[in-house]
């Protein structure tokens, strides 16, 4: 997380709110003075938050059903995608990622928002919510990011199987109230987008296509991630893994590597910057030493997009962030992998082409995609 994204503490009142203390004993223990059945039954548009949490709980399930019972559109984290599936009728984007201000403007207009296993240290935008907060987790709400007057602290997926157990009630939204809401959220992310050019969610959308239901899919850190951590569709829990907020840069290959030899059944796909890919591109021979059949796709736009951007916010000129001149396909080939370059969203189609067939390959894959950065701009 950047350190402007955290909130101010309190400034209008001058108070910093004291979580709530008291505990009372039973299968999980219950903070604060209020009621998160009557809570619940009271609201009438309230929002699922998942976080990593939800995942580590094995809480898809679960999930899911309280979604569907009570008819609560359900958000998730980043490090969460897959918890509930994506093509779910309430299933209701990810957090922070491309179109954030949808999502945001959905989290605004719920009276409730139900943190379910969420951890604030996956924000990258201020938490600007001010509605009552049901904290669902593992551990109890102390750093306070959000208020919560009621807290249920234990194993995620339990907690969200009790309050399903015991909902009663009509469905809160309709599921084509979310559905329109995703329409929104679509349009959003794929705005700015040029016809002709390589867009960054060309790049997404493309890969996505032609990979395998089954396929991990790891990011590096930058503007590329927020836009994959929105429009590439988790096919399970633990399928997508990123880092939290915009930490740990270099992540996405060396990530990829590991997620192959831990899972050498399932096809791996890094979706990394050229700025995080320049910080461990050499970690490539390893990967061809240990015929480990990866694909990095590299989003080239030659800039560090996300220091650029805020540079530009802030009114200054691009400084210290161009980069380029490397021939990243005759690089991959010096490493002793395959090499290609496409700067048209035909010409990318063609590279991945065979992905769904190179689990049984030898070498990794680099695929330089000369982007036009562009839609950045209009995102973020």
């Amino acid at each position: 997380m950047t350190a402007d994204a955290w909130p101010a503490l309190a400034e209008d009142d001058g108070a910093i709110a004291v979580p709530p203390l008291a505990a009372a004993a039973g299968t999980v223990d219950v903070y604060g003075d209020g009621d998160p059945l009557r809570a619940l039954r009271a609201a009438r548009r309230p929002v699922i938050l998942a976080g990593v949490a939800a995942v580590r709980c094995a809480a898809g399930l679960e999930l899911t059903r309280l979604a569907e019972r009570a008819g609560i559109p359900a958000v998730v984290s980043p490090m969460a995608k897959g918890v509930l599936a994506e093509d779910h009728p309430y299933f209701a984007g990810v957090l922070d990622m491309a179109g954030h201000r949808v999502l945001w403007d959905l989290l605004a207009g719920a009276d409730l928002i139900l943190a379910a296993g969420f951890d604030p240290v996956e924000l990258i935008s201020p938490w600007p919510a001010r509605m009552p907060v049901l904290h669902l987790d593992t551990t109890p709400n102390t750093d306070q990011v959000y208020a919560s007057e009621c807290e249920l602290v234990g194993n995620v997926a339990a907690i969200l199987g009790w309050i399903a157990g015991q909902w009663s009630g009509q469905p809160r939204w309709d599921a084509a109230e979310v559905a329109a809401h995703r329409a929104r959220l679509r349009a959003a992310w794929q705005a700015g987008r040029a016809e002709g050019r390589l867009n960054p969610s060309d790049v997404v959308t493309i890969t996505r296509a032609a990979a395998s239901p089954q396929t991990v899919m790891t990011t590096d850190v930058g503007s590329h991630k927020l836009m994959a951590g929105q429009a590439w569709t988790a096919g399970a829990p633990r399928s997508v893994l990123m880092t939290n907020g915009l930490s740990a840069m270099g992540f996405g290959l060396p990530a990829a590597i590991a997620a192959r030899l831990t899972r050498p059944d399932r096809p791996v796909i890094a979706l990394v910057g050229d700025g995080g890919f320049a910080m461990t591109a050499t970690e490539l021979r390893v990967a061809a030493e240990l015929g480990l059949p990866v694909t990095v796709v590299v989003f080239a736009d030659g800039s560090l997009n996300r220091i650029e951007l805020r540079q530009q916010l802030m009114g200054y000129p691009p400084a210290g962030t161009r980069m380029g001149g490397t021939d990243l396909p005759a690089l991959a080939e010096a490493l002793g992998c395959d090499g290609v370059r496409a700067d048209t969203p035909a010409a990318l189609e063609k590279a991945v082409a065979d992905l769904g067939e190179r689990s049984s390959a030898t070498r990794p894959l680099v695929v330089e995609a000369r982007i036009d950065p562009a839609q950045y701009e209009v995102q973020f």
